[in-house]
């Protein structure tokens, strides 16, 4: 049977080269709008998860603990972060505070009006988060007054440069009097990062509500470990590595963060004393909905293109059909039922088939890589995952098949059942 369906195919091999060509071209258009789609769309959700939406996918965690518990509370955060971003990789970052210290009244202005002090507080920062402007970084010290960097904000405003001594005034628990020494000036490297908002100032170095506060002063934080300070408050915040984040782990991200900040609130490590949100939730809610509209839009496309590939198959089997009237009619004088002559049809275009199911898949990646260099993407530096997925192969031999089928649709619908007198001879 194959060797006569190989002298059919060359018979009217121009007809089927012109099919083969069709199907090839709807298959791999197809094929690459699908992975087109799948990967626009899991690179776009994660550039928005880590620009506009990163405030919102983390953890954030406050507590008031003194520094003996601090162990045991990173082990919860840790734990609860895990659980958050459903086993996605994860880093916490921390700030740990003092209580307020007033600053020196000589260093208020003379016209400022009379009454409560300005006030400061001291605490470790993750250093990653700051540059250093001037001076350089505080060091653990055994003796002398404490070393700190001051925002670059702060120090214009109070006229602090590196070598200053202060000595400030305990205005909760711990040592009535603390003795500092400006070592340095750091400014935030990016205010709108979202570690800022463990500061109550923000990154922003000063605050005016009713009175003045300034800081944080960044220190050690050996300080709070054995050193000269009282831990008032801890700060965690988590982020986690969204880099292999795919549409799919969408909703199961989404069930995994809701819970996470009630669960971790009640973890016995903080003894009710740790507020944690997040709003990651709704921020992958409003991605998928974001998505659904992409992928709605490259459908309409897609469909439009079904419809114009499906009206060029169905005029070229039209027209094979046509063609081979007369070696359809020979067959059946020779004895071919309608079925058989309407597998044939179906084997032939299954052999046109087969190599758009196989190379539609193989040319997505080319072709993306042709996408993504042109046009807005290349403008915007939108990194794509232009490898082989499964959406593609399913997509190719889908369509594929789908093409096979409307290029024998001609002959299919002839082989309903054979002619009633023949059935009787």
């Amino acid at each position: 049977m194959s060797g006569f369906v190989f002298l059919r195919v060359r018979a009217h091999r121009l007809l089927l080269a012109a099919a083969l060509l069709s199907v090839l071209l709807t298959a791999t258009v197809l094929a690459t709008l699908a992975a087109f789609s799948d990967a626009v769309g899991n690179a776009g959700l994660r550039q928005a998860l880590k620009t506009r939406s990163a405030a919102a996918a983390t953890l954030q965690v406050k507590a008031q603990l003194p520094a003996d518990t601090q162990l045991s509370a990173d082990r919860a955060v840790a734990k609860g972060a895990r659980r958050a971003f459903d086993g996605l990789p994860f880093t916490v970052r921390t700030l740990t505070r003092s209580g307020p210290y007033a600053l020196p009244r000589a260093l208020r202005s003379p016209s400022a009006p009379k009454g409560e002090p300005d006030l400061t507080h001291l605490a470790a920062l993750d250093r990653s988060r700051l540059t250093l402007t001037a001076g350089r970084w505080p060091t653990p010290g055994a003796h002398g007054p404490l070393p700190v960097a001051v925002p670059e904000t702060a120090a214009a405003r109070l006229g602090i440069r590196p070598g200053r001594r202060l000595t400030l005034d305990n205005r909760l628990s711990g040592p009535a009097r603390l003795t500092i020494e400006v070592t340095g000036v750091y400014r935030p490297k990016d205010r709108t990062d979202p570690y800022w908002k463990l500061d109550d100032l923000g990154g922003r170095g000063v605050r005016s509500l009713g009175f003045t506060t300034y800081g944080p002063l960044f220190t050690d934080p050996a300080a709070f470990h054995g050193g000269p300070l009282v831990q008032d408050s801890v700060g965690w915040l988590a982020t986690a590595d969204f880099r292999a984040l795919t549409a799919d782990r969408l909703d199961a991200l989404s069930a995994a963060a809701g819970p996470a900040p009630k669960a971790l609130m009640a973890d016995p490590a903080f003894a009710g004393r740790a507020i944690a949100t997040t709003d990651l939730p709704d921020a992958v809610g409003q991605l998928q909905r974001a998505l659904l509209v992409n992928r709605s839009t490259i459908l309409i496309v897609a469909l439009q293109l079904i419809l114009l590939a499906g009206y060029a198959l169905l005029l070229v089997a039209r027209m094979l059909s046509t063609e081979r009237t007369g070696e359809t009619a020979l067959l059946r004088a020779r004895g071919a039922s309608r079925r058989r002559i309407g597998g044939l049809a179906l084997a032939e275009s299954l052999l046109l088939a087969a190599p758009a199911a196989v190379g539609a898949p193989l040319l997505t990646g080319p072709l993306m890589h042709l996408l993504a260099g042109r046009g807005a993407l290349a403008r915007i530096g939108l990194p794509l995952d232009t490898r082989l997925t499964g959406t593609a192969w399913l997509t190719g031999i889908g369509v594929a098949l789908g093409c096979a089928l409307a290029v024998a649709a001609p002959a299919l619908l002839r082989a309903g059942g054979d002619d009633p007198q023949r059935r009787r001879a």
